[in-house]
């Protein structure tokens, strides 16, 4: 086995390292000979970790490379006298359902104690933050690589994870030092990467911190009107807010017809209206008759004044009032005090509500801001 440590004097993103774990993050990430835990064995595990000498500052990368898989046990062991100082919180991408599960299954297998940090619930794991979310991103996929791409980042390796099994066992039949190096090359590239993408996570707390706030830090929020592709005129309702905190770079999220741009300290969402006739039911449909002729309910006490060949029971279907109008859409279970919810149908689950100057002016727009940053782009 072969341990290698790198010393480092910083690291990329150190102030949110250290504002996210208390300077405490322990990134980690593991190299496998195939996804089964059962039946693969793990080659490479690379950790980047605070320097624990008082005498220094700093941080240490640390791989551990098992130049045969036979010696995955011992790696195990190095990586258990890794994680044994002091409480600590791992860091991965994915390692919810890939690294720690993976490791735990290997000390299992190995007939050892795996680190309680590996189960714990301590760890921060990236892309679980941001999954939730991934349909909104807007990219094809919300891998490593991918994310940090759409950063801006440049990387050296350019292979995945399952290319390399292949070499890795060419590696074990001829120790070829350019195969080593192209292991340890996308191990390490991975570590520093988890660095690099780190920021990512306040794309995670606009949907989450701005809900938990209620959308409080609103700037901004009127009617505005453009051109559709379509050359027709499209309204829609802009909020302009206050992020949780600054955004790593621009990026436009995206969900149906919403759209939500981040760009520094200031998130705006332009939400489509929807312009033309919607139906208000009435809970207390036995209250009141329905007019076939007229297509339309009246109270009973109104009713009874007609002939009874004009009238029969309303039902919950037809019990409504039909309204024309420009609508703003609800998150499912929010609606404004003192306003009625419209539909399209009975049986439709979208329900509005009819836009004005009170609706614009509530002070719960910034709930409904917060529902619909939590609920319509995930």
């Amino acid at each position: 086995m072969k341990k290698i440590d790198n010393h480092l004097s910083t690291i990329s993103n150190e102030s949110v390292y250290k504002k996210t774990t208390n300077g405490s993050g322990v990134f980690i990430d593991i190299e496998t000979t195939g996804l089964s835990r059962e039946n693969c064995s793990i080659y490479l595990i690379g950790i980047l970790y605070p320097v624990r000498d008082e005498k220094k500052k700093g941080y240490t990368l640390t791989l551990l490379f098992a130049e045969d898989p036979g010696e995955e046990k011992v790696l195990l062991i190095e990586l258990s006298a890794l994680l044994k100082s002091g409480p600590l919180s791992l860091i991965t991408f994915n390692g919810r359902h890939f690294d720690l599960p993976f490791l735990i299954k290997r000390y299992e297998k190995n007939a050892l104690k795996a680190p309680d940090c590996l189960s714990d619930g301590s760890d921060i794991d990236i892309y679980a933050r941001l999954r939730p979310f991934r349909r909104s991103f807007g990219i094809s996929s919300l891998n490593q690589k991918s994310l940090e791409k759409m950063l801006g980042i440049q990387r050296e390796d350019k292979y995945s994870g399952k290319e390399l099994i292949s070499v890795y066992y060419d590696y074990v039949k001829t120790g070829n030092e350019h195969l080593e190096e192209l292991l340890l090359t996308h191990n390490r590239d991975d570590v520093l990467g988890m660095t690099e993408i780190l920021p990512a996570l306040s794309y995670e707390r606009i949907f989450t911190s701005s809900a938990r706030s209620g959308g409080s830090g609103i700037k901004y929020a009127e009617e505005e009107s453009h051109l559709s592709f379509d050359g027709m005129e499209a309204r829609e309702f802009v909020i302009s807010f206050d992020l949780p905190e600054a955004v790593p770079k621009p990026h436009l999220f995206h969900n149906l017809r919403l759209f939500l741009e981040a760009s520094g300290n200031t998130g705006v969402l332009r939400i489509p209206f929807y312009e033309g006739e919607l139906k208000h039911y009435f809970d207390n449909y036995r209250d009141y008759l329905y007019i076939p002729s007229q297509d339309k309910v009246v109270l009973k006490e109104i009713g009874s004044l007609m002939e009874k060949t004009e009238t029969e029971k309303a039902s919950p279907s037809n019990c409504c009032i039909k309204t024309e109008g420009l609508f703003l859409p609800l998150p499912n279970g929010f609606s404004f005090p003192g306003t009625a919810a419209y539909r399209k149908e009975y049986k439709s689950k979208a329900e509005y509500v009819l836009f004005g100057e009170e609706i614009k002016r509530s002070p719960l727009l910034g709930e409904y801001l917060a529902e619909v940053l939590k609920n319509w782009f995930k």
